[in-house]
């Protein structure tokens, strides 16, 4: 019986990176390519967000002074502040479902969550 000869597979040559001539354009393109792709809509009085894979997220737009006072008494930044906005509303699994998200994604969900909010916030009241 021949002996039987297998070669190992070659190790994938690591990509060349250019450094040196890395501009502010290539950033600029690179950023565009992989910013995050989040949706949202206002439904009543909750925000509702889409991510680029389906997932959606609920978060209430009706806070009390006392809802705000507890969550930045909790938490010092917009991501976390908005996780537990998307517990009170979807529950554990929502909040699950966020934790899953690329954070770039759940950053720019939480800001624009929190961009409506101030902008309710400025609207003017019918007189």
């Amino acid at each position: 019986m021949a002996a039987r000869t297998t070669t190992k597979a070659a190790k994938p040559a690591e990509p060349e990176y250019d450094f040196d001539n890395w501009s502010e354009d290539d950033e600029t393109k690179a950023i565009a390519a992989i910013a995050p792709e989040v949706k949202y809509i206002i439904v009543e009085r909750t925000f509702v967000g889409r991510f680029h894979d389906g997932t959606i997220v609920k978060a209430s737009l009706a806070l009390s002074l006392d809802d705000v006072d507890a969550l930045q008494a909790e938490h010092e930044n917009e991501i976390d502040q908005f996780r537990s906005l998307i517990l009170v509303v979807g529950g554990e699994e929502n909040v699950r479902e966020l934790s899953r998200q690329d954070i770039s994604d759940v950053a720019q969900m939480a800001m624009k969550y929190f961009d409506v909010l101030q902008r309710i916030q400025g609207a003017s009241r019918p007189e």
